[in-house]
């Protein structure tokens, strides 16, 4: 894997690469200045270029960024040689993304204030980039693993994506897009029901075009259910605000140019995968994962229910039937698996299909008090806790502000991180 630290300080480029090799990794490949200036002008002036006549350029100029696996961008870049407003990572990721084959990309140092968001759980959802996160989370092994074993502390935020897997996941994301580019985006992806729409929130549709609404609901609103990649790609993005470029590639690629294909695609994928994370997981509606699903329906974990550490093997397990007893498993969870696993980062399930199952129902009233643990999910550990241990100092539940019924969550809180909003602890 190629990781590729851009910084226009050589000092604080070191410092990142030392927090990478402190992980465990391999040292990155560093751009520093003045390679960095050269090669942002070289961007810059290849996407002036591409505009002039987006329908026959079949080529984009070979830069530094290509074949990076992930790409780590420090936001202040105050100190590069570049004429005019001064850059920053956020400034910038979209149109790296866009215009080269980089593959995953990282805003470091945005927010040194927040090591973990109270608001949505995602980290920075307003970044630009993939990931938005501080130079000492990339010292955390488990940042790259996934693996609550190897957390730094202990620290281990439910809403950061496996590194290590990172690029090869958005590869795919890409090929899916690519594939799927003018198919609906919710029969693509498996959303069918007409209840699994339902359950959508209204930031959801609104995230994925700003025209669309459920269906029948407006007469001058685009049916949501003939939304496809392409409406979201034209709508808006996070990687290119101008509506004229947005545009003028969709025109250049039906005409048939592959160049523009393959930004479209990047663009849309990475909002895909952004919204995934921001509307679906974080609020566990319409699709749920393990952990959140067992706090639904604690009985799934059988006779061990009582056994908080199968509880935390089941959270983390990566194959079937997930640490969960395995004749319900097979009987009425298996097929509500959500079938596309390369936007989510976790096995999930289909919440709607579960919540009416009647067997299910039937097996949740019937359990008496004290037939599984007392413990809460906590979403900067990933892992299961005592909710009220005996020695004090249990987790400390918040609402999140993301829509949906499911907005209380847990903290364990750390000392030596930031949570933030911190007024978000004392509601």
């Amino acid at each position: 894997m190629k990781v590729l630290v851009c910084d226009d300080v050589a000092a604080r480029s070191a410092r990142i690469a030392d927090r990478i090799t402190d992980a465990g990794r391999s040292r990155p490949h560093q751009i520093l200045e003045p390679h960095l200036t050269e090669e942002l002008k070289k961007l810059f002036e290849s996407i002036k270029t591409f505009f002039k006549d987006p329908k026959t350029t079949a080529s984009l100029p070979r830069l530094l960024f290509e074949g990076a696996d992930i790409i780590i961008l420090d936001n202040n870049l105050t100190h590069l040689e570049v004429t005019g407003a001064r850059l920053t990572a956020e400034s910038i990721a979209g149109y790296v993304r866009a215009f080269s084959n980089a593959v995953y990309i990282i805003s470091l140092n945005k927010n040194l204030d927040v090591d973990f968001d109270l608001r949505f759980l995602v980290g920075d959802y307003s970044t630009r980039a993939d990931l938005a996160l501080n130079t000492d989370h990339l010292a955390n092994p488990a940042l790259w693993t996934g693996s609550p074993a190897k957390a730094k502390d202990g620290f281990l935020p439910w809403y950061w994506p496996r590194l290590e897997e990172a690029a090869s996941r958005r590869r795919k994301q890409n090929e899916f897009v690519t594939k799927h580019l003018d198919r609906p985006v919710f029969e693509s992806l498996g959303f069918i029901d007409d209840e699994a729409i339902s359950l959508l929130s209204a930031h959801a549709i609104g995230a994925l075009s700003p025209s669309a609404a459920p269906d029948g609901v407006y007469q001058d609103a685009g049916p949501i259910r003939k939304l496809t990649f392409r409406d979201v790609f034209v709508a808006e993005n996070r990687s290119l605000p101008v509506k004229e470029e947005r545009e003028q590639l969709n025109e250049a690629e039906q005409g048939g140019n592959l160049i523009a294909r393959g930004i479209m695609a990047r663009i849309v994928a990475a909002d895909i995968d952004h919204w995934f994370r921001r509307d679906i997981i974080g609020p566990q509606e319409p699709l749920v994962d393990v952990p959140h699903l067992l706090l639904r329906m604690p009985f799934l974990l059988g006779v061990r229910a009582n056994d908080i550490k199968k509880w935390n093997e089941s959270a983390h397990a990566k194959t079937p039937p997930y640490g969960l007893e395995r004749k319900l498993y097979d009987e009425h969870l298996a097929r509500w698996k959500f079938g596309h696993e390369i936007w989510v980062p976790h096995a999930c399930f289909w919440w709607h299909k579960l919540r009416v199952d009647e067997r299910l129902n039937d097996l949740f009233f019937g359990v008496k008090e004290g037939d599984w643990a007392d413990v809460v999910f906590c979403e900067d550990r990933s892992i299961f806790l005592e909710r009220s241990p005996q020695q004090g100092g249990g987790p400390s539940e918040f609402p999140a502000e993301f829509e949906g019924p499911w907005t209380r969550r847990y903290v364990a809180r750390i000392d030596k991180y930031k949570y933030a909003p911190r007024s978000r602890l004392a509601i």
